[in-house]
C-alpha cells in the first residue's frame, strides 16, 4: 500500500519548469442585500455578514459640491466645509467631546463630500455599535456649526490651499477642470479656492445643510454583524420622525465640448519641471459603455505596463510615471492624462502622448495585449471588495447611479467578453485628440514657445 501511495504522489508531481496556465476568470459573488425605505424617504440597504463582530454604517446624501455652483461661484467649498463641520460638534457635545467619545470605543467616525455626494461613515465593534450610532445620529440630526469651529476649519482650509499654490500638479488640474467644464458646476474644486472660503458664513452653511441633509435625499448602508431587523430598529428610533422638506431638486447643467485644442499655461515660478494634464470631457457613471471605456483606459494609461507609461517612462525616459483616467460623475465626466517632465522635454512628452492617442484610434488592438489588460482588471476587481466600507460604497453606488442590482456579479464576465474590436471602437468614440485641453503648470518663460506647435497658447491665473 505504501508503494502505491508513493507512485501516485510521483505521478502527480508538478513540472515546475513550465509556467502554469491561468484559469478562466470567475465572477465574484457580490453579497446579497436587503433593501427598503422609511416612510420619510430614506433608502436603506443592509448586508449582513457575521464573520467578524464589526459594523460599518455609511450615510450618503445625494448632493455634493455640484451644488456650490448654485450658491454662487464665490461660495466654492461650501459643501466640503459643511460636511467636515458635522463631526465638529452637536447640540450636546463639542468637537473635542465627539472625538473623545469615538476614541473611547476604538471606533471611527468621518464625514466629507465629493462633487456628487456628502457622507458620514462609522466603523465599530458590534458591542459598541449602539453608542457609535447615537453619536452618528446626533452629528447628522443636530449639528451645532459653532462659529469657533467654522473659523478654525476655514483657517485650516485656507492654509492647506495656500500650500497647494506651489504644487504643479494641483495647478495643472485646477486649470484643466476650469476650462474643460467651463461655467458649469464640475469646474469648481470641491475643496474651494483661496478667494472663496472666507466668503462662506454660518448662515450659508446652515442653509446648505437644510437643502442637502434631508431624509428623501439619503441612502443608508449597513454592512457587517447587523441584521436587517436590527438596522431598521436603530433607524426608526432616531430617523423615522425626521421630516421631509420641499427643497427643489438640483438643476442639471451639462458642459459642452469646445471641439478644439486649448493650450493653457499656469506659472510656477522657478520650476525645473512641468506638470502636465491633457484631456477632455468624459462620460457619466451610468453610461452603457462604462466597462469597455475602463478597459480601454487601463490599456492606454491605467496601469504600470500601459502604453503611455511604457512610452514616456521606459522607451523615452521622460518621467518616472504617466497615467490616464476616465473619472465619471453623476451628470458628466472627464478623461485626462497626467505626468511630470523636465522643462526642456515638455513639448516632446506632449507630442508622444498625442502620437499614442492617434495610434490607439488608428491601429487594431493586439489580442495578447488586450488579454493582459483583462487579466489585470479581473484580478484587481475582487480587491475592491475587501473591506466593509468598500462593500458599503459599492452597494450604495448601485442605487446612487442607477446601476443594475447584479452589476458587480457580472462585471468580470462583461470585461472578458470584450473583443479587440470593441476596444478599438471605444477608442475612436471616446478619445478625442482634436478636442484636447492641454494644461501645463511650470516655468512659462521657458516652455511657452515650444507649446505653440499644439495651438494658441494662453497663460492663465486664478482669475482667468
Amino acid at each position: 500500500m505504501t508503494t502505491n501511495i508513493k507512485q501516485m504522489v510521483q505521478t502527480k508531481k508538478l513540472d515546475r519548469s513550465k509556467q502554469p496556465k491561468p484559469g478562466k476568470p470567475k465572477d465574484v459573488n457580490f453579497p446579497k442585500f436587503f433593501e427598503t425605505s422609511l416612510d420619510n424617504g430614506i433608502m436603506v440597504l443592509v448586508i449582513e455578514d457575521n464573520r467578524l463582530p464589526i459594523v460599518t454604517s455609511r450615510f450618503v446624501f445625494k448632493s455634493g459640491s455640484y451644488l456650490d455652483f448654485f450658491s454662487g461661484s464665490e461660495k466654492s467649498g461650501l459643501a466640503s466645509l459643511t460636511a467636515e463641520l458635522l463631526v465638529k460638534g452637536t447640540a450636546g457635545m463639542n468637537a473635542t467631546q465627539v472625538a473623545q467619545e469615538i476614541d473611547f470605543y476604538g471606533a471611527s467616525l468621518s464625514s466629507g463630500s465629493d462633487p456628487d455626494a456628502s457622507y458620514v461613515s462609522s466603523h465599530s465593534l458590534k458591542k459598541y455599535f449602539d453608542n457609535i450610532f447615537d453619536v452618528m445620529s446626533d452629528v447628522i440630526l443636530e449639528p451645532e456649526f459653532a462659529e469657533e469651529e467654522i473659523s478654525r476649519q476655514k483657517e485650516q482650509r485656507m492654509n492647506s490651499l495656500l500650500s497647494m499654490t506651489d504644487d504643479g500638479e494641483y495647478l495643472a488640474e485646477k486649470t484643466f477642470r476650469r476650462f474643460v467644464f467651463g461655467n458649469t458646476p464640475y469646474a469648481f474644486p470641491t475643496e474651494g479656492m483661496l478667494n472663496t472660503i472666507d466668503n462662506i458664513s454660518r448662515n450659508d452653511i446652515a442653509e446648505f445643510y437644510k437643502k442637502v441633509y434631508r431624509p428623501q435625499n439619503l441612502i443608508v448602508a449597513f454592512v457587517g454583524a447587523i441584521s436587517p431587523d436590527e438596522a431598521m430598529l436603530k433607524l426608526n428610533e432616531r430617523f423615522a420622525k425626521w421630516k421631509t422638506n420641499d427643497y427643489e431638486q438640483e438643476k442639471i447643467i451639462l458642459p459642452e465640448d469646445s471641439g478644439k485644442v486649448k493650450v493653457l499655461l499656469s506659472e510656477k515660478s522657478n520650476a525645473v519641471q512641468s506638470s502636465l494634464r491633457l484631456g477632455h470631457l468624459g462620460v457619466p457613471r451610468n453610461h452603457p459603455d462604462f466597462i469597455p471605456i475602463q478597459v480601454l483606459n487601463t490599456l492606454f494609461g491605467g496601469y504600470f505596463t500601459s502604453r503611455i507609461n511604457k512610452n514616456l517612462r521606459e522607451k523615452n525616459g521622460y518621467t518616472y510615471g504617466a497615467r490616464s483616467n476616465f473619472i465619471p460623475y453623476k451628470h458628466s465626466g472627464e478623461f485626462y492624462i497626467s505626468t511630470e517632465v523636465k522643462n526642456d522635454i515638455t513639448a516632446n512628452a506632449i507630442a508622444e502622448v498625442l502620437n499614442e492617442l492617434n495610434i490607439i484610434r488608428r491601429e487594431p488592438i493586439p489580442e495578447e495585449e488586450l488579454q493582459n489588460v483583462k487579466n489585470y482588471v479581473s484580478g484587481n476587481f475582487p480587491l475592491q471588495l475587501e473591506t466593509p466600507n468598500a462593500v458599503a460604497s459599492k452597494v450604495i453606488n448601485l442605487k446612487f447611479f442607477g446601476l443594475e442590482d447584479d452589476y458587480y456579479n457580472k462585471f468580470i464576465r462583461n470585461v472578458n467578453e470584450l473583443s479587440a474590436q470593441d476596444i478599438h471602437d471605444a477608442a475612436n468614440k471616446y478619445l478625442h485628440p482634436d478636442s484636447l485641453t492641454i494644461s501645463v503648470a511650470g516655468n512659462t518663460v521657458e516652455i511657452a514657445d515650444s507649446m505653440k506647435q499644439f495651438g494658441d497658447v494662453k497663460v492663465v491665473d486664478d482669475e482667468s
